[in-house]
């Protein structure tokens, strides 16, 4: 099983970078999107990282945020037979902030009237592929992808809107006997001035960072895009040896 970062807001020279995220999962001989970013540009970036998208099998939308879904147009254009796995709430409109700063943060309009009928819509749980799971959480939108390999479970959750360590709790009651073998995805700790910022008190980002390992039992947490800089730092500095960033281009290798 190998997970390729196609997407994230960082990059190493010559790949691309914004404010995003988007996966492709090779598991037991399939190959799987998670996730198209904010314009599309990840194409270029899987040409460039050795990743067909010509040859998904199918796409999964992680919530209904531009930043996740607005890419899949590029990829729906390029692949004619793929489907979008995605919760039925992705379509209503997602906004943010008040007054005169509110602004959409949903899926593009133009996204669902050009491609639409090429989304497959359900409230799950799913098993969309054997060992491979879409698992919804309490936020109407969001679903995590969860792929079963010899060492654990592998769980992506692109932004962990509903709490990382909430996900995972779910997560664990819902596969019995299962242990994490790794997170991979945001965690929505940045705060509202952007990724350089913080969202929420020291002490929450420093508990999360123990929960996550000390008691639900996550091996390895490799975490980025609206996870944010000084959340990342605080992370990281409880268990370095178990929290790693994430990054476009980084290749990661499971067992399957």
């Amino acid at each position: 099983m190998r997970v390729t970062v196609l997407m994230e807001n960082t990059s190493p020279a010559g790949l691309l970078h914004e404010h995003g995220l988007s996966l492709h999962l090779s598991y037991r001989g399939h190959s799987v999107l998670l996730d198209g970013a904010s314009s599309g540009r990840f194409v270029q970036n899987a040409a460039a990282l050795g990743v067909d998208l010509t040859g998904v099998e199918l796409a999964v939308l992680s919530h209904g945020h531009y930043d996740h879904a607005d890419g899949l147009g590029a990829f729906l254009a390029l692949n004619p037979a793929a489907p979008v796995y995605a919760r039925p709430a992705v379509w209503e409109p997602e906004y943010f902030g008040e007054g005169e700063g509110r602004r959409y943060i949903g899926v593009s309009p133009a996204l669902r009237e050009e491609y639409g009928a090429r989304f497959d819509l359900s409230d799950g749980p799913r098993e969309i592929l054997p060992g491979l799971h879409l698992v919804p959480d309490a936020v109407k939108s969001e679903q995590s992808l969860v792929a079963e390999t010899p060492g654990g479970l592998v769980v992506m959750n692109s932004c962990c809107h509903a709490g990382a360590g909430c996900i995972v709790k779910d997560l664990l009651a819902r596969f019995p006997g299962q242990k994490v073998l790794a997170l991979l995805g945001g965690f929505h700790l940045m705060g509202s001035g952007g990724t350089a910022t913080l969202g929420v008190e020291p002490g929450i980002v420093k508990n999360l960072a123990r929960w996550l390992t000390d008691e639900l039992g996550v091996e390895q947490v490799y975490t980025g895009h609206c996870t944010g800089a000084p959340a990342f730092a605080l992370l990281q500095a409880q268990r370095p040896e178990r929290i790693h960033p994430l990054r476009t281009g980084d290749v990661l290798d499971f067992p399957d």
